[in-house]
Parts: C-alpha cells; structure tokens; sequence
C-alpha cells in the first residue's frame, strides 16, 4: 500500500551509468517517487503465466504481479462492497433477483482471468513492460503524462516504435527497485535530447529543468 505524499528523495542532477543487462550491476541510486508502496518482487515463487518479454533483451531484473491470494482478496473485496449495497437498498430480497448472481460470476470470472492473463509489471536494465506492451527506457523519444481512471500514468514512446499508453506511476514506483531501473533510463533518454518530454511530465517526474535542453553560452557583451 502506498499514498500520494510528496517525493521520498532528492531528485538526481542527472543520469547514472547503465546497469549490466544481466545482473543489474551498479544498481541506479534511489529514484525520487510520489507513492510510499512497498511492493517488492516476490521471492520464493515465479510469475504466473507472465506475456513474452521485450525480444533480444536481458530478461526482467523486477516484476510485479497479483498472486492468487491477491485475486482472491479483491474479489472477496468487491463482493462484499455489493452485497452490503444491497442489503442497505432492498435488505435480503435480492438474493431472489437472479442477475445479482450474474454479477457475482462476473466478478470472480473477471478476477481468475485478471490474474492469468493481466496486472503484469516487469522492467530489465533498459526496458519496462506493462502487461504485453514494453519499451526501451534508453530510447525514449517521447514522455507525455496522463491520467486514467484514478490512476496518474505515463505514456511513453521509444525510438522503435514501442509504446506504453498508461504506465500507471503507482504501480510501477511501488517497487522501488523497479522504478529505479526505469528512472534511469529515462533520464538517459531526457539527457540525450532527443526525447520530447512534456512540461508537466517533466514537472511529475522531477527530472531536472535544464536537463536535455541545449547550453545558451554566454558572451561577452552580452
């Protein structure tokens, strides 16, 4: 769980050098985020059926995804949200209203194929995948912010043509070491200049403000 407080660090002036693609070595320093979560990858257990990963690249460094206890409880979650709306509204009759059982199926199917088949987050030394779409985080040609939902997210497009559209920042910062990878990349991208960031992505992100823009030279007498 995490909440929406204000960056946990200092931003960097700038980029660090690129990890291994193997081992993930030197580890970028912490990057700033905006959600206090703590979602570790898990250790002791493997992904669940998690989407090919981005060709010819390192495998993942960090991932996230919902375990089945996780399904479980959000579907319990939800049905209990809709029953106690319902006992509030129409007390037990609605236990004979047949689609009130069409709805729970749909909820608990929904859930079972959330859990094989979505809510996968991974990124390697130099990419972030988001369920099946992934991008090359040193070759961001452009970073726009947007906002889904409730959910604060960024679309990113790479030098090939790969796009995310919603990277949900939550998600994604949860893991520390995760955002981490991602953050550096992004600010190789930024510093190389040929990354078009919008303002308020920029302003999101805390990447500093001169950073990717050309040096104005001072000259004498002026």
């Amino acid at each position: 769980m995490g909440r929406h407080d204000g960056l946990s660090v200092n931003p960097p002036t700038g980029p660090s050098p690129i990890p291994d693609t193997l081992t993930g070595l030197p580890r970028p320093p912490r990057a700033p985020r905006e959600w206090r979560g703590h979602t570790p990858t898990p250790h002791g257990r493997g992904p669940k059926n998690p989407p090919p990963g981005p060709p010819g690249l390192r495998p993942a460094l960090e991932w996230n995804q919902m375990s089945k206890s996780d399904t479980w409880k959000a579907i319990g979650a939800l049905l209990l949200v809709l029953v106690a709306f319902l006992v509030l509204k129409r007390g037990l009759d609605w236990l004979g209203y047949w689609w009130v059982w069409v709805v729970f199926a749909a909820t608990v199917l929904w859930g079972l194929w959330t859990f094989r088949h979505g809510d996968w987050l991974a990124a390697g030394s130099t990419w972030v995948q988001q369920n099946k779409n992934w991008v090359n985080t040193y070759e961001l040609t452009q970073i726009r912010f947007t906002v889904s939902g409730l959910n604060r997210a960024l679309i990113l497009t790479d030098s090939s043509g790969q796009n995310i559209h919603g990277l949900v920042i939550r998600s994604v910062q949860s893991n520390q070491p995760m955002w981490d990878l991602v953050y550096n990349g992004i600010l190789h991208s930024v510093a190389s200049g040929n990354c078009d960031i919008s303002d308020k992505a920029r302003a999101v992100l805390k990447v500093p403000a001169d950073l990717g823009k050309p040096q104005i030279e001072n000259r004498p007498g002026q």
